[in-house]
């Protein structure tokens, strides 16, 4: 396509002739194609952006130049898409690297918690079992199964304020006997878990 025909098909190409569109499209296609692939090095996405140089250029038809060279356009809006695929590519990368990263720590730190929640609870089951028998098990209905003491009376069959005199001593059963000041955080997230 000479100069003077370009400049012809162009001006069709503004006023919205597809016929002008496909020319170009055929025409340009394999310097375009051939240019975005060296540098991305992928025919699905040389396709892509193939594909959006000419969406682009469709759109914005209206406002080509047809002073200037319409094949230096063509190179510069593909640069572009280039670009912004480029950056995508490093955002993208950096999103993931992040996310594994802050996955990682979250991993590590969920297993940590998980240790320490293991010893915690073993440590209380063994404090448990210097509980009397009855005492221990109104505090493992009442504080590790989350019955109400009404409920725990009914089923054992005492008063509600013998089932609270139990909770009472082994409370305190516990308390002197756990290692750490974290006693009543463990509990809260023991009884709530």
């Amino acid at each position: 396509m000479n100069i003077d025909e370009e400049k012809e098909r162009l001006l069709e190409l503004v006023q919205g002739n597809r016929k002008a569109f496909e020319l170009f499209y055929g025409f340009y296609r394999p310097q375009l194609y051939g240019y975005v692939f060296k540098m991305v090095r992928s025919h699905e996405v040389s396709q892509e952006i193939f594909q959006d140089i000419f969406i682009r250029v469709w759109r914005q038809r209206k406002y080509i130049d047809l002073n200037q060279s319409f094949r230096s356009y063509l190179y510069t809006i593909a640069q572009n898409l280039v670009y912004d695929y480029f950056k995508k590519v490093a955002s993208d990368r950096n999103k993931i690297e992040a996310f594994k990263l802050h996955y990682a720590k979250s991993s590590a730190n969920n297993i940590e918690e998980n240790i320490g929640f293991k010893e915690a609870r073993d440590h209380l089951e063994d404090i448990l079992a210097m509980i009397p028998e009855k005492c221990r098990q109104v505090y493992v209905l009442c504080k590790l199964e989350g019955r109400s003491y009404q409920e725990v009376a009914k089923l054992l069959n005492i008063s509600i304020a013998t089932v609270n005199n139990h909770i009472v001593k082994a409370t305190g059963i516990i308390k002197s006997n756990w290692k750490s000041d974290v006693f009543y955080l463990f509990i809260f997230f023991f009884i709530f878990q």
